[in-house]
C-alpha cells in the first residue's frame, strides 16, 4: 500500500513539473512574439547583421585557430609549405598560406587590394582580423568629492565603439548624480544612487570624440563608488566593388612604315649673254620635269639669277652640311623641322623671270618668285612648270642656277615594339577606417 501511495505521489509530481515547464515554454514564446512585433524594421536588420557577423567571425576564427594549432604541433613546420583548403561554395580550392598572408599584408599596408573575380572566394579570408575582447577603460574604487564638487574622468573613444558601464555606491551617503557625456551631449544621467545600489548599461559612441564621466556628491561627507568602464572597439570592415584594371603588354609586331624621302633630281647652270651678243642667246626657257619617281607627293625648286645668288646659296649650305638648303626649306614647309629655312631671294633688275605652272599643285605658304614648294599627287603630269628668263642688259652676261627637289613616300615593313592596353575586371577590396 505504501508503495502504491508513493507511486501516485511521484506521478503527480512529474505531471505538475511538466505542466510548469510547458507553461514556461509558452511564456517565453509569447515574449519573443511580443518582442518581434514591437521591433521596427531597422532594429530587426541590426539583429540579423549581428547574427551573421558572429557566424562569419566564428568560422574565420576557427580556421585561424586551426592554423595556429597546426603550427604548434607539427615538427619542422614551414609556412611556405602550408596549404589551406578554401571553400568556394561550389567546391574546395587550395591556396598556399604564404600567398594568403602576402595578400593580407598588402591589404593592410596599402588600404586596398584587387583580386581576380574568379578568386572572389578569398574575400572572406582576407577580412581584417577582429578583436572581440573588450578593453577596460576603468576598474576603479574612488572617493567622491563633497559640497557639490564633481570628480571627472575623460577617455578618447571612436565612432561605433560599444561602451559598457557599471557604478556601485559603496558607502551610506547618497551620490546625487552620475553622468556620461559624449562631446557636449549627455548620453547617461542617473540621480540619487543610494548605498549598495548599482546602476549600469551600455551605449554606442556616435562619433570620434571625448567621453567624460562626472560623479557629483553634495553635502559635507564623502562617499565611495566602484566604477567599471569597458569598451568594445568597432569592428574593422572593408568595401568590395567591381573595377576595371588596365593591363599593359609590350609585343613585337610587324607594321608598315612610311618614310618621307627628299631627292635632288636636277641641278643645272645656264648662261645668259647680253643683248648685243648676237652669237649667243640672251633669252632661254627650260622645263621643271620629274620623271620616274614613285609615290610623289610634292616638288620644289630654287633659281639663282646671278653669281651672287649662287654664292649666298652655297653659304647657306655650309651652315648645315647634312641638308641641302632647298630640302631644308621643304621640310620646314611640311613641319618636319622646328626651325625655318629661308632661301636667298633673287634681286637682279637686269633679268626678267617668268614661271608658267602646268599643274594644279598647291603652293607652300612661304613661296617666293625664284623658289617654292608645291604639294601634289603622283597622278599629275611629269612636267610641272616652265621657266622663262631674259637678259635685258646690253653689256653684261649672267649665270642662271637651277635646283629641283622631289618629295615622295617609301613604304616598308619593320618590326616595332608596341604597348597594348587591355581592361580587365577586378574586385577591389578597400579597408574602411
Amino acid at each position: 500500500m505504501k508503495n502504491t501511495i508513493s507511486y501516485i505521489y511521484g506521478l503527480a509530481f512529474c505531471f505538475l513539473t511538466g505542466c510548469a515547464s510547458l507553461g514556461g515554454i509558452k511564456t517565453a514564446a509569447e515574449a519573443k512574439k511580443y518582442q518581434a512585433e514591437n521591433l521596427d524594421a531597422d532594429q530587426i536588420n541590426v539583429e540579423l547583421l549581428k547574427g551573421v557577423s558572429k557566424i562569419v567571425a566564428n568560422r574565420t576564427d576557427t580556421i585561424q585557430q586551426s592554423q595556429k594549432k597546426t603550427k604548434s604541433t607539427v615538427p619542422n613546420y614551414s609556412s611556405n609549405q602550408e596549404i589551406i583548403e578554401v571553400d568556394r561554395g561550389s567546391g574546395v580550392n587550395k591556396i598556399s598560406a604564404t600567398k594568403l598572408d602576402s595578400l593580407k599584408q598588402k591589404l593592410q599596408a596599402d588600404g586596398s587590394l584587387t583580386v581576380d573575380p574568379a578568386e572572389a572566394y578569398l574575400i572572406d579570408y582576407l577580412r581584417p582580423e577582429q578583436n572581440p575582447d573588450t578593453i577596460f577603460l576603468a576598474n576603479l574604487y574612488i572617493e567622491t568629492g563633497k559640497r557639490g564638487i564633481p570628480i571627472a574622468f575623460q577617455y578618447q573613444v571612436n565612432k561605433n565603439d560599444q561602451i559598457f558601464f557599471e557604478f556601485e555606491n559603496l558607502k551610506s551617503k547618497t551620490i546625487q548624480k552620475i553622468e556620461i557625456i559624449e562631446g557636449n551631449e549627455s548620453r547617461f544621467n542617473h540621480v540619487n544612487l543610494k548605498k549598495k545600489n548599482k546602476v549600469g548599461g551600455s551605449l554606442t559612441i556616435q562619433s570620434d570624440n571625448t567621453m567624460t564621466i562626472n560623479v557629483l556628491k553634495k553635502g559635507f561627507f564623502r562617499s565611495a563608488v566602484k566604477m567599471k568602464i569597458r569598451k568594445l572597439p568597432k569592428a574593422k570592415a572593408y568595401s568590395v566593388k567591381m573595377v576595371k584594371d588596365t593591363l599593359i603588354e609590350t609585343r613585337t609586331v610587324v607594321e608598315e612604315v612610311i618614310d618621307t624621302l627628299f631627292a635632288k633630281i636636277d641641278e643645272k647652270k645656264y648662261s645668259l649673254s647680253p643683248r648685243l651678243d648676237i652669237t649667243h642667246a640672251s633669252r632661254i626657257d627650260f622645263p621643271i620635269a620629274i620623271d620616274e619617281v614613285d609615290n610623289l607627293i610634292g616638288w620644289g625648286y630654287w633659281l639663282g639669277l646671278d653669281q651672287e645668288d649662287l654664292i649666298n646659296y652655297d653659304a647657306l649650305a655650309q651652315t648645315d652640311q647634312d641638308t641641302e638648303p632647298l630640302i631644308g626649306f621643304i621640310k620646314s614647309e611640311l613641319n618636319l623641322r622646328e626651325d625655318h629655312v629661308y632661301l636667298p631671294r633673287a634681286q637682279n633688275p637686269d633679268v626678267n623671270l617668268h614661271i608658267e605652272k602646268w599643274v594644279s599643285d598647291t603652293p607652300g605658304l612661304n613661296n617666293a618668285k625664284n623658289f617654292g614648294y608645291f604639294s601634289g599627287n603622283a597622278d599629275s603630269q611629269n612636267q610641272k612648270a616652265t621657266i622663262y628668263v631674259a637678259n635685258k642688259s646690253k653689256l653684261y652676261s649672267y649665270d642662271i642656277s637651277l635646283t629641283v627637289v622631289a618629295v615622295n613616300l617609301e613604304y616598308s615593313q619593320k618590326e616595332v615594339e608596341k604597348e597594348f592596353y587591355t581592361e580587365i575586371p577586378r574586385l577591389k577590396l578597400t579597408l574602411i577606417h
